[in-house]
């Protein structure tokens, strides 16, 4: 099966309900997840994100609890919201009444008063409600700030995964290594690395997808939310991530070039997988990059030229990015041959001519290497080949790369996209 339609915790919702769907089968999965695995998993996320400790505690796991059977006067309640942000919205909000039915209820048996733990679910980035959080709040008597609690969906996801890490039990790491992953196919935690095993198995092109969709869409991918999400601190704000139908690679690209030019014809930055078995980034610069690169009339480049990718070059290199694995960087001038057919994108693409980079090459090397890209956007100008020429610099991590099970990869490839903007904007003209 594909990914998400292969994962325990995943279902087809309609449309006209859908979020209330989701929202009280993501409360049943995580509640199933506590009841089905050790009484010790129920101890730690009551520890952990609510500062409870209870001896030998027994518990109850209900769903869809109306306000009025929780029994607020023969139990101790505590109210907890779960979202993406883990904002504590029950303690900012003014108690009110009404009617309503809670997502979940943890009842605590021990040798004390029993305990409720009311629990409120927002999925995927939706936020809680002030006014839902005070209703509730209002029906359950809770006057002490100190019994409210937020909680985020990656304090769920971190508690699932450490206690996987350790628990012997192979029922328990699977079901809680199914709804981790199902957290992760519903953007509600942040991107957290490839899995390389599904980037090599049957169903490498659906996990892609899940993975790479671009912001525009529907539904996006978790990586593309996450650069999306962080470009702002990478001097990337007024770029926008977008990604193609095969969703093989996200693009960072200028929003108001975007809107208003074809895709096609426009610089970007894009991260995905161009190569089998190998996770690139690169910055692709299309067309009218002649004058950038070489002086008129000659294959000399120009002193501009030579001083930004000097810079850049020499930047890269202390990119993490960049250090694992292969050192190189890959330049390489590319040129496209019009097919018969007139119409645009009817081309064909080859390399003319690439040179690679690698760490710690000294200037003069560096120059004489340029001068081969040089050289060659000369003698195709000057033979009139090709209607469309690029120029890109690319980075190639191989699946084998501790990179890629990394959730710093994003920042690793914004601080490489950041590093090579002065680039980008040198072939604004």
């Amino acid at each position: 099966m594909r990914p998400k339609w292969d994962n325990l915790f995943w279902y087809q919702r309609a449309s006209d309900e859908g979020k209330e769907q989701l929202e009280n089968n993501t409360t049943k999965g995580f509640l199933k997840v506590l009841q089905e695995s050790d009484n010790r998993l129920t101890d730690s996320f009551l520890k952990q994100s609510l500062g409870l400790a209870f001896e030998d505690a027994k518990f109850e796991y209900d769903t869809q609890v109306g306000l009025n059977e929780i029994p607020t006067s023969e139990h101790s309640v505590h109210l907890a919201g779960l979202s993406f942000a883990g904002e504590n919205v029950a303690r900012e909000s003014d108690p009110r009444s009404g009617d309503g039915t809670v997502d979940g209820v943890v009842t605590v048996h021990s040798e004390n008063v029993p305990t409720s733990i009311v629990i409120e679910v927002k999925t995927e980035r939706d936020r809680l409600s002030l006014t839902q959080m005070g209703k509730y709040r209002g029906e359950l008597g809770l006057t002490d700030d100190e019994l409210c609690h937020g909680i985020s969906w990656l304090d769920i996801y971190e508690l699932l995964e450490n206690y996987r890490e350790r628990t012997k039990n192979d029922i328990d790491r699977f079901l809680l290594e199914e709804f981790t992953d199902y957290l992760e196919l519903m953007r509600m935690v942040p991107f957290r690395g490839f899995d390389r095993d599904k980037l090599s198995g049957s169903g490498v092109g659906e996990y892609r997808k899940t993975m790479l969709r671009g912001v525009d869409q529907t539904n996006p991918g978790i990586f593309s939310q996450a650069l999306y999400e962080s470009r702002g601190n990478y001097d990337l704000g007024n770029f926008t991530a977008t990604s193609n139908q095969r969703s093989r690679e996200v693009h960072l690209v200028d929003s108001e070039e975007l809107e208003n030019g074809i895709f096609q014809r426009l610089r970007h930055f894009s991260a995905g997988f161009w190569h089998p078995a190998k996770f690139s980034v690169q910055l692709y610069i299309p067309n009218r990059i002649v004058s950038n690169i070489v002086r008129r009339g000659s294959s000399e480049l120009k002193p501009e030229f030579k001083r930004v990718m000097l810079d850049a070059l020499s930047e890269l290199d202390g990119i993490e990015l960049t250090r694992e694995d292969n050192p190189f960087y890959y330049l390489r001038y590319q040129r496209n041959i019009q097919q018969a057919n007139d119409r645009e994108r009817q081309t064909t693409t080859f390399h003319a001519d690439s040179v690679i980079y690698m760490q710690g090459v000294d200037e003069a090397s560096i120059t004489d290497r340029l001068g081969v890209i040089g050289r060659a956007v000369r003698e195709t100008t000057d033979a009139n080949i090709g209607h469309e020429k690029s120029f890109v610099i690319e980075k190639q991590i191989p699946y084998g790369s501790d990179l890629i099970e990394k959730k710093e990869l994003v920042d690793w490839t914004l601080e490489y996209f950041q590093t090579l903007l002065p680039v980008y904007e040198y072939f604004a003209e």
